[in-house]
């Protein structure tokens, strides 16, 4: 008999605060405490990325799918792809095979190699629509290239490439005024009577993949989706903190939030500055009004912003979008002496996702803010 969510997670959670504290431990230790640091970054950072992995994927992954609880215990494209991700981070293979035998007999249905968007265990036909969603396929093949390389499996890399081509014939355009684009899916984001014009969402541009992609297939138009991200982030920020739009219209002279959609800074954007800070497709500095914002009183709360007011609405207070907030600042030079990424503990499934997927973005691009080892 499973265990109740809650107390599965306390006494995970329980299991694991000594190693969690000892590995990232404020910045701002006494120095009396130097020593517990360099003790602790010896195993910095596989063992802690390992460790908040199989956290977790205890709370999070079962047979091979990657449940959102709060959502039905729905699955996404997205979750399989971002578990698959972790999993490779985490030299985890079993739990990578699993995810992707999961997701390749429930997803990839559509008669293409992409992934339907959404499976739900509740209904009578689990796959209602077979639209696929843009950047799970991306972090898909991003995670089958990583683990292509990681554990020699030729056969990965021939997977992604496959799901790069028909990412690229399906889901992305060329004539526009910013060049190639990455849709949010394959339909309905094109233009329609309801939806007039190009409706894109820019945290789908998911800069390090992208970069890396375009290594393994010379095809993939990673060069020219790099450069429209790039171009989208600069035109397309709102307000007096110029903050980015969960969803961007096209259809005018000028990028604008989209009206299909709230005109806020939320849950979407909230990936914006992870996926820029992990990679160099964009300067950070077109990020700072979002770190400002973040930090405003010292507080380090994230909230869903209205981008005409830059107004806060609803809080944000996981660790995991204070995890995303470490890594941006870390990113612009601006984690001073007590900075501090908060340890990991399982919430709700986004963002504790986010929250490891920081600390890999971490420790792949800004060691620096890691303890030293000196």
């Amino acid at each position: 008999m499973a265990k109740p969510l809650a107390l599965v997670t306390w006494s995970l959670t329980a299991a694991m605060t000594v190693l969690l504290s000892a590995l990232l431990p404020s910045s701002g230790l006494a120095a009396g405490k130097t020593s517990r640091i360099k003790a602790a970054t010896a195993i910095l950072p596989a063992d802690y990325i390992a460790g908040a992995w199989w956290l977790y994927k205890s709370v999070f992954v079962e047979n091979g799918r990657v449940i959102d609880r709060s959502n039905g215990n729905v699955s996404h494209s997205e979750g399989q792809g971002y578990g698959m991700l972790i999993a490779v981070a985490a030299d985890d293979r079993e739990a990578f095979d699993a995810l992707w035998a999961w997701t390749k007999e429930h997803l990839q249905v559509r008669g293409d190699a992409l992934s339907a968007w959404r499976w739900s265990p509740d209904t009578a036909l689990p796959v209602a629509d077979t639209n696929n969603a843009s950047d799970g396929d991306l972090l898909i093949a991003w995670a089958l290239s990583r683990a292509a390389t990681r554990w020699r499996e030729p056969a990965f890399a021939v997977d992604a490439r496959r799901i790069l081509k028909d990412l690229t014939r399906k889901a992305t355009v060329t004539d526009s005024t910013y060049g190639t684009l990455l849709l949010p899916a394959a339909q309905g984001f094109g233009g329609s009577t309801e939806q007039p014009g190009i409706v894109v969402n820019l945290s789908y541009w998911i800069f390090p993949a992208i970069e890396e992609l375009g290594r393994i297939d010379p095809s993939f138009p990673a060069t020219d989706l790099v450069a429209s991200g790039r171009a989208l982030l600069e035109k397309g920020r709102f307000g007096s903190s110029h903050l980015p739009a969960d969803w961007l219209s096209l259809r005018g002279e000028h990028p604008q939030p989209a009206p299909a959609f709230a005109a806020t800074f939320g849950y979407e954007a909230v990936r914006v500055p992870l996926y820029t800070a992990w990679s160099g497709g964009a300067p950070l500095s077109l990020l700072t009004g979002v770190q400002q914002r973040w930090n405003e009183n010292g507080e380090n709360v994230m909230h869903v912003m209205d981008l005409a007011t830059a107004t806060a609405m609803t809080a944000m207070p996981d660790p995991g979008y204070r995890a995303v907030s470490a890594l941006l600042s870390c990113g612009l030079g601006r984690a001073g002496p007590a900075f501090s990424l908060p340890p990991f503990e399982p919430t709700e499934y986004y963002p504790s996702t986010l929250h490891l997927l920081s600390i890999i973005a971490i420790s792949e691009r800004y060691a620096s803010c890691l303890p030293s080892q000196n």
